[in-house]
């Protein structure tokens, strides 16, 4: 599934989110790529740890399926949160606390601009559609 941000959408967020110079490449990543944002995904993570690859799946399928089993399956705080932001984007105090809950349950090699990238595209399509999702795929 290749879900791209509109550059209306990008210009949006990035006015929203916390500023920091790891989010900031991240944004600028995005852009580069046309929205794609599981491409501007591995390519950030190419220039910072050069591997893309873990066994026969890339690190965004391997980050998304550990994201699922944490927060899909349960009654989750991250989950409410995240839908939360979505339903009312100007709540946008609680994306630092989303980014932080995924860099930690992730338990993958992740930095802020790397999970606003994850965020960005759990916004896009929506978290029950990531969950039902990410569980047909598996």
């Amino acid at each position: 599934m290749t879900t791209k941000l509109s550059l209306s959408d990008i210009e949006y967020w990035q006015k929203k989110w916390p500023k920091d110079e790891e989010t900031e490449v991240a944004f600028e990543i995005i852009l580069i790529e046309d929205g794609d944002i599981e491409t501007a995904f591995n390519e950030l993570f190419k220039q910072k740890n050069v591997t893309i690859q873990y066994g026969n799946q890339s690190l965004w399928q391997v980050t998304i399926t550990i994201l699922r089993q944490e927060i899909c399956n349960k009654n989750d705080s991250l989950k409410s949160e995240i839908q939360t932001l979505r339903k009312n984007p100007k709540e946008t105090a609680i994306i630092t606390g989303i980014i932080v809950s995924i860099i930690e349950r992730c338990q993958l090699p992740l930095d802020t601009g790397l999970a606003t990238m994850i965020v960005l595209w759990i916004l896009k399509i929506g978290i029950d559609i990531f969950c039902d999702y990410t569980a047909n795929n598996q």
